[in-house]
């Protein structure tokens, strides 16, 4: 599996989680959190493909 699909099924995962424990109370608000790390995650997931998508050939090596 490549090494982005892990990160944005990782970052997906962590996102859910905290909204999980957002709806069932748990743990109080730590849910923002866990949200915050998986979008944060996602962010870099996404820049990262974006970055790859509108680099130049030089830049590819």
């Amino acid at each position: 599996m490549p090494t982005r699909l892990v990160w944005a099924l990782a970052a997906l995962v962590l996102a859910l989680l905290g909204w999980l424990m957002l709806i069932n109370t748990a743990l109080g608000i730590s849910g923002y959190l866990v949200i915050g790390v998986g979008v944060g995650i996602g962010c870099a997931v996404i820049g990262s493909l974006a970055h790859d998508a509108l680099a130049g050939p030089r830049e590819r090596l």
